[in-house]
């Protein structure tokens, strides 16, 4: 039976279905049928909280299809990763860049197009960036003075984390105004490194690297990990200026990391590669309360993005270093090698301009 042959209400009922955006775009992209059976994008693209709006981004990994592989390339099963939002007022895609969640302009793709028929995609990450707030026309602009946002839901409310730039925690619950700040009592704490969604619950790090768990429902801070006395120790940290946190929060495989960075920006101005860069890479041992000092990260490499850390399997993208950081600082995006110890330019394995086609093909 023939899409067509089929009655407009089930179309309907599958386009409800789909799970991602990229899934909703390919099916709207199909035929105006098609298109018409699913013509809103979802409500969570876009929240309206105090003054700014919420806005969605999400991360996918893209792999070419079978029919669309190189046959010279020996690797078939590597992939890219592209960071996309969507105009809430449309199905269009905008690419972002994953370091800074600027908008792509890449001049090598302006007249192309990327055909999503063509790749096998997968969602990995969704998040949500807070931004200035849209009215009729639509632009992504991001709140510089937060930097890390988590949408949580718990009981009947849906809640705000706000990291900001002052390094001070704010929570409040969309529909509300008021904001709180977020502080351990214990240890009159109020400064905080960064903040992660670990298991269905939020955690945060402060300077020292001790991992606080914040019970969503009475606002309070409590103790998960041990202080990290390790943290710094093989370096003095200087006062800096730059837009990253000293402490990075990752999760991979289930367990719970720290990193550690540190750029002395003094030499930033003789060059790109005189920056001295130290990174310092922790796991934390929850069964034994202690924090393990990890030296090799083996075939992964952490992402320390704008508005997410994650972990990479570096086997899985071209151009992706196995155990190293990747970073941007003052704009610029840094590879740190924990085998030797040294910070370079990265390869380029995000975005691919290659993926792209011309408009008329």
């Amino acid at each position: 039976m023939s899409s067509s042959n089929l009655l407009h209400e089930l179309w309907t009922v599958i386009g409800q279905k789909l799970n991602t955006t990229i899934d909703a775009t390919r099916f709207r992209g199909t035929c105006s049928l098609w298109r018409s059976s699913l013509s809103r994008p979802s409500p969570n693209l876009c929240i309206q909280h105090h003054l700014c709006s919420l806005l969605q981004t999400k991360i996918y990994r893209i792999q070419p299809s079978t029919q669309y592989q190189n046959p010279s390339t020996s690797c078939s099963n590597k992939g890219w990763l592209v960071k996309v939002f969507q105009d809430p007022n449309s199905s269009k895609l905008y690419l972002l860049d994953l370091f800074t969640n600027e908008r792509l302009r890449i001049e090598e793709t302006m007249e192309k197009v990327l055909n999503l028929m063509n790749f096998r995609v997968v969602e990995l990450f969704e998040l949500y960036t807070l931004c200035y707030k849209v009215e009729n026309d639509f632009s992504f602009e991001p709140n510089s003075y937060v930097g890390r946002v988590i949408l949580f839901s718990v009981e009947d409310r849906c809640m705000v984390f706000e990291l900001s730039s002052d390094k001070i925690l704010r929570v409040s619950n969309i529909g509300k105004k008021k904001k709180t700040m977020l502080k351990d009592d214990g240890a009159e704490n109020e400064y905080f490194d960064d903040i992660i969604l670990y298991k269905g619950q939020v955690y945060v790090v402060d300077k020292m690297g001790t991992v606080f768990w914040i019970n969503a429902l009475s606002l309070k801070l409590f103790q998960f990990s041990p202080k990290n006395v390790c943290c710094g120790e093989r370096k003095m940290h200087v006062s800096m200026n730059c837009d990253i946190n000293k402490k990075q929060l990752v999760e991979y495989d289930g367990s719970l990391y720290v990193i550690d960075l540190f750029i002395n920006d003094k030499k930033y101005y003789n060059g790109y590669l005189s920056k001295d860069v130290f990174v310092e890479v922790y796991k934390l041992d929850q069964e034994w309360g202690k924090w393990l000092d990890v030296k090799d990260l083996g075939d992964v490499s952490f992402v320390l993005g704008k508005d997410s850390n994650f972990a990479l399997l570096a086997k899985d993208y071209y151009g992706c270093e196995g155990n190293c950081i990747y970073f941007s600082s003052q704009f610029r995006t840094f590879c740190f090698s924990l085998e030797n110890l040294v910070s370079t330019p990265p390869n380029i394995f995000w975005p691919c301009p290659t993926l792209f086609q011309p408009k008329n093909e």
